[in-house]
Formats: C-alpha cells, sequence, structure tokens
C-alpha cells in the first residue's frame, strides 16, 4: 500500500528545484556581505540580517514543504477566504497608517497580495473560461478585481508592487484564453489608468524626473541609488572583487541590501556572477511554463504561470532598475533581497509549482499504463 501510494505520488521537478535551491544560496552569500556594515553598526552583529534570513529561510522550508504535499486543488476552495484576509489585512494598512509592513515591521501583506492575488484569479479564470470573450463576465469583473487590489497596494505607496500584481493579472487573463480585443483594451486601459496614477503622485514623479536628468549627465545627477549602482556594476568587471569584498555596502549605496543589492552582486561576483543569477531565473521561468503547459487542469496551469510570471517579472523590473534601463523603483529581487515576507512566499509560489509537477507524474503514469495493457491486449483481441 505505501509503495503504490509512493509510486502515484509522482516526482517534483528536481531542476526547479535546484535552481531555486542556488538562487537562495547565491541570495544568502550575497545578502551576508551586502548587510554586515549594517548590521555592525545598527545592531553591533554583522550576521544580524543574515541571522534573520535564515530564520526566514526555516519559515520558508516549512511553507514550501507544506505547499508540496497540500494537494493544490483545494486551493480552489480557499481562493475566497485567502482573498478576502488579504484585502482586509491592506485595508488595515491604509486605514491605519502602518506603513507597509505589520507586526512589528516583520510582515508584509503586499507580498502575501501577490500570491493571495493569483490563487484568487487561477480559480476565477478558469471557471469563467466558457464566458471569458463577454465583456460583462471576462473584461469588466476583472478589471474591478484587479482595479481594487492594485489601488489598494498603490496606497501604501507602493507603485512597483502594483504594477507586478497588474501585468502578472493581465498575463494570466492572456494566457486564460481571453477574447484578443478584450486583452488588447486592457492592456491600453490599464496603462493609461497607470500613467494618470503616476503623474499624481509626487514622489513618483520625482523619480522620474531623477532619471532623466541621469540620463542626461550621468556624472551630475542627484540620484545616487542610480548613480552610484551603476557604480558599482561596472566596477566589478568579469569577475568581480570576490565574495565579500565590494565597497558599496559601506554606507555607499542606499538600500544596497534590498532593492539594489543586484548591484552588490554585480560588484562582489562580476559579470559572470551576475549572468549565473540571470541564468537561474531564465532556469525558473522555462521549467515553470513546462509545468504549466503539462499541467493536468486549467486551474493547475494558470496557477503555475501566475507564479511564474510574478517571480520572474519581479527579478526583472529589479534588475532593470538597478542598470537604469527603467525609472527606479523600490522592489525586491526574489529569493536573494533581505525581506522575509518575500522569501517565504517565493518559496511558497515554488513549493506551489512542485505541487502541480506531481500531479503531471501522478495522472500522466496511470494514463501511460493503460495505452500499454491496450496494446498487449489488442492482439488477443483481434485473434479471438
Amino acid at each position: 500500500m505505501v509503495a503504490e501510494k509512493a509510486r502515484r505520488s509522482g516526482s517534483v521537478d528536481w531542476i526547479l528545484l535546484g535552481a531555486t535551491v542556488a538562487l537562495i544560496a547565491t541570495g544568502l552569500m550575497v545578502l551576508y556581505s551586502a548587510t554586515s556594515d549594517l548590521g555592525y553598526r545598527e545592531y553591533d552583529d554583522a550576521a544580524y540580517f543574515f541571522k534573520r534570513q535564515l530564520m526566514w529561510l526555516g519559515i520558508g522550508l516549512v511553507a514550501a514543504f507544506v505547499a508540496i504535499q497540500f494537494p493544490y486543488r483545494y486551493l480552489m476552495k480557499l481562493s475566497i477566504p485567502i482573498m478576502a484576509s488579504t484585502v482586509l489585512l491592506l485595508l488595515a494598512l491604509v486605514i491605519f497608517r502602518e506603513g507597509r509592513l505589520l507586526f512589528g515591521q516583520s510582515v508584509s501583506p503586499v507580498e502575501l497580495a501577490k500570491l493571495a492575488m493569483i490563487i484568487y484569479i487561477a480559480h476565477w479564470l478558469s471557471s469563467k473560461s466558457d464566458v471569458l470573450g463577454k465583456l460583462p463576465y471576462g473584461l469588466l469583473p476583472f478589471t474591478i478585481m484587479v482595479g481594487v487590489i492594485a489601488g489598494l497596494v498603490m496606497a501604501q505607496p507602493d507603485i512597483s508592487e502594483a504594477l507586478v500584481i497588474v501585468l502578472v493579472s493581465l498575463a494570466m487573463f492572456f494566457l486564460a484564453g481571453a477574447d484578443l480585443m478584450q486583452f488588447v483594451i486592457g492592456l491600453l486601459g490599464g496603462t493609461g489608468a497607470f500613467v494618470l496614477v503616476i503623474t499624481r503622485l509626487p514622489h513618483a514623479m520625482e523619480r522620474l524626473d531623477g532619471y532623466m536628468t541621469e540620463i542626461r549627465d550621468p556624472l551630475h545627477s542627484a540620484n545616487m541609488q542610480l548613480s552610484r549602482g551603476l557604480l558599482g556594476l561596472g566596477s566589478g568587471g568579469l569577475t568581480g572583487f570576490g565574495a565579500g569584498s565590494g565597497r558599496m555596502k559601506y554606507q555607499w549605496l542606499p538600500a544596497g541590501h534590498t532593492d539594489s543589492i543586484f548591484a552588490i552582486a554585480g560588484e562582489e561576483l562580476g559579470l559572470i556572477g551576475c549572468l549565473f543569477i540571470i541564468g537561474l531565473f531564465a532556469v525558473v521561468a522555462f521549467r515553470g511554463l513546462r509545468i504549466a503547459t503539462l499541467a493536468p487542469d486549467a486551474f493547475g496551469r494558470l496557477l503555475v504561470s501566475g507564479v511564474t510570471c510574478w517571480i520572474i517579472f519581479q527579478a526583472l523590473i529589479n534588475m532593470s532598475v538597478v542598470t537604469g534601463t527603467i525609472p527606479f523603483t523600490g522592489i525586491a529581487l526574489p529569493f536573494i533581497s533581505v525581506g522575509g515576507s518575500s522569501l517565504v512566499t517565493c518559496m511558497l509560489g515554488v513549493g506551489i509549482m512542485l505541487n502541480v509537477s506531481r500531479s503531471i507524474a501522478s495522472e500522466a503514469e496511470p494514463a501511460a499504463e493503460d495505452s500499454r495493457w491496450r496494446r498487449s491486449t489488442t492482439p488477443e483481441r483481434e485473434a479471438a
């Protein structure tokens, strides 16, 4: 009985798991270096942030293990309670002016909102596949749902995280088989709304003006985070100064342990180290899309697609900001930046992806056995 259950349970995607472990290990190495000076100055302990990240890593491991074992289809029944709880937490941040964190500045509801939104939209889209082409049942309610969550996130204010939520939601809407015209309308409408909001937020316009100044005259830019991040990346050269030997962490680079940690990686690990990190994210993207393609149902396909897009879009935005490709906006680099909520939710998301990969193996095996049985019995039937 035990052997049969193990045989039917399937196997996780070991390549995806290996890439995730490599990202976490690389992140811990870069994080320790990036926070050593700050930890020593603020807490008289160079390993303070490293120890905290290890604690959150332990929580993330438990969360990922539960997600791998927990049948992902049960998430459909939990999608509404999860979404409702997340909305209440986001409302609490807005009403009580708690900033972006709760519970002693330890838990970020915004990180939870991204995963909750993916679960809820995956359930909603998979249940509405027959009517997505109709405006009252497709684009209209979808826009309202995404707009409410993105609006609550932007009220923190947190523009970058709201952008991730909108981009991931649109990707899922497209992959669900929505009408192309509705998708284009939603994309244009979302872009217009985003531009309108940006122009109404003073701090967002300041960042945009600083970015344009940096592009025109990098040597006289007031945007230290962008200019010094580029300096850190460029000074690393091909192989970098070596792990722990960077200089930007000594109060030179603002937010070097969070939003700009990719610059620290470039300074210490060089171009080769940066390409290694980018390659690991590419592996996560490829394996995630492969799992989504082979998923046994629409909910699993959209769930894995959403988690994959979330991790990759967020990584792309972070690295684009650090390299000056897009205007500065603060967002963590998944698995690498300091942040317990980000690490735990990303590991939880990967756990869900691995869960779906196990379902692919477990459901494909009986089908293969049935095919082999039919081939073996066909000659006997013909002889009879």
